[in-house]
């Protein structure tokens, strides 16, 4: 397990009861009280699922699901909400949740609805520019061409792919990458990449990890 959540609930007992569920069901869980700072969290953290309630004071859970999809988060996400009219779920669904739970809910149904979301994005073949990256075969193909990754290539397409429309810093994507306590970081990420990089070039595309402030996928001919 170790699938890193995003819990934002601002009812202080609840957040802290559903987090401590999670954590001892396996799950990794950072916590958010209000729908600005989850927005804000996403824009520089990369999490597996986001379990968000729908009332919430400063920016409510659809605007600031609305405003993650604007800026390309595509993280799956369940909206909590004590409502239960057809038309809420509905709203919810159509501004781009994953799912819907009301309240009061089961523990289980809970979990079993995590297990079921994360299974699904774990199985998903990723695109970007025609380029195909396959999680559970760590392949990436264009066209009639396929090419197999290493464990640290694999980790590092899915990391750049999932966040395709934002510019990662080293930090970060050094950290969902690579164990901790390796030496010479940098310079081990910048052989990862420069692999990575002959192999989308050997596929024939335009597309290349470029690195400004951070590293990002590009379509180079655009540049």
């Amino acid at each position: 397990m170790g699938e890193k959540i995003l819990l934002v609930e601002d009812e202080k007992e609840l957040n802290n009861a559903i987090s401590t569920i999670l954590k001892l069901t396996g799950y990794i869980v950072s916590n958010e009280f209000n729908g600005k700072d989850a927005l804000e969290n996403t824009k520089t953290n990369q999490y597996d699922l986001i379990i968000m309630d729908v009332m919430m004071p400063i920016m409510d859970g659809i605007t600031s699901l609305k405003e993650m999809k604007k800026i390309g988060v595509k993280t799956p996400v369940i909206l909590l909400t004590a409502k239960s009219s057809t038309d809420d779920k509905v709203l919810g669904l159509d501004s781009g949740a994953e799912d819907y739970l009301t309240k009061p809910f089961e523990t289980k149904e809970l979990l079993a609805r995590i297990r079921k979301i994360l299974r699904k994005s774990q199985s998903e073949i990723y695109d970007f520019k025609n380029i195909l990256f396959n999680k559970n075969t760590s392949e990436i193909s264009y066209g009639t061409k396929t090419f197999e990754l290493n464990p640290n290539e694999a980790n590092l397409m899915e990391v750049l792919i999932k966040n395709q429309n934002r510019e990662m810093p080293k930090e970060e994507i050094f950290a969902r990458v690579f164990t901790k306590n390796e030496e010479k970081p940098d310079e081990k990420l910048n052989i990862y990449v420069s692999f990575l990089n002959d192999k989308l070039k050997a596929l024939d595309t335009n597309v290349q990890i470029t690195c400004f402030d951070g590293y990002i996928l590009k379509n180079i001919e655009n540049l």
